[in-house]
């Protein structure tokens, strides 16, 4: 009788042991990285007004998957773009040389997105040239130095700052097939008596800033990890 719960025993152990080995990861590790390593770029980025966020992951469970970026513009506390930066599926360009018709494939820009088996860190750096007054030039770099590079408006008076959700070098988890916030576009929000601040707003949900904080203009870039 012992033998055989003794099996028993064995029996279970060993199916849970193969549950919890077989089980697919939820999520990775996530590193953010604020600013510039060396002492003099970071003096030279001050001087032009150039600010630098570089988000990477470093995971042998991430071969595959698809880093899906979008950017939200929200005014007056209401969601007015929601834009997909990275769009699936190829597309036909078509354009004219003298008499002549050509036709341009693009890339799959999702094939590019992907984390591939011989990446050992794949990193997005973002990039904010913030020197002009109504606008700044974001440029958004992936690995292959495949990258978008626009404008983003300024609706507020003063202070815009690119900046990630705790204003300093982060690390944590981050889930798998869920679009989360990662970076913010943001001017300061005032906190009484002349003083300004920005590291506070992740106390709440991005579409409530407008309620807590009076922001009235800002643009959060939002990353989902995709199978």
């Amino acid at each position: 009788m012992k033998l055989k719960y003794s099996f028993l025993l064995f029996l279970i152990i060993f199916f849970l042991a193969n549950i919890v080995l077989t089980a697919k990861p939820d999520s990775t590790e996530i590193n953010i990285k604020v600013g510039f390593k060396d002492s003099e770029t970071k003096l030279l980025a001050d001087l032009i007004n150039v600010e630098k966020i570089t988000v990477s992951f470093s995971d042998s469970n991430l071969v595959g998957k698809k880093f899906m970026l979008s950017q939200v513009e929200y005014v007056n506390g209401e969601k007015t773009e929601d834009k997909d930066l990275i769009k699936c599926g190829k597309d036909t360009i078509t354009t004219m040389v003298g008499e002549d018709t050509i036709h341009y494939i693009t890339a799959d820009l999702c094939d590019r997105a992907r984390y591939k088996k011989e990446d050992t860190l794949f990193m997005i750096h973002f990039l904010c040239d913030n020197s002009e007054d109504s606008s700044a030039r974001i440029k958004i770099i992936y690995p292959g130095l495949f990258y978008f590079d626009y404008l983003l408006p300024k609706k507020e008076e003063i202070g815009y700052m690119l900046r990630d959700f705790v204003c300093s070098d982060y690390k944590g988890m981050f889930p798998f097939n869920k679009k989360n916030p990662i970076i913010t576009f943001a001017p300061p929000f005032d906190m009484g008596k002349g003083a300004k601040g920005y590291c506070i707003l992740n106390m709440k949900p991005v579409e409530e800033w407008n309620k807590y904080y009076k922001l009235n203009h800002y643009v959060v870039f939002y990353l989902e990890i995709k199978d």
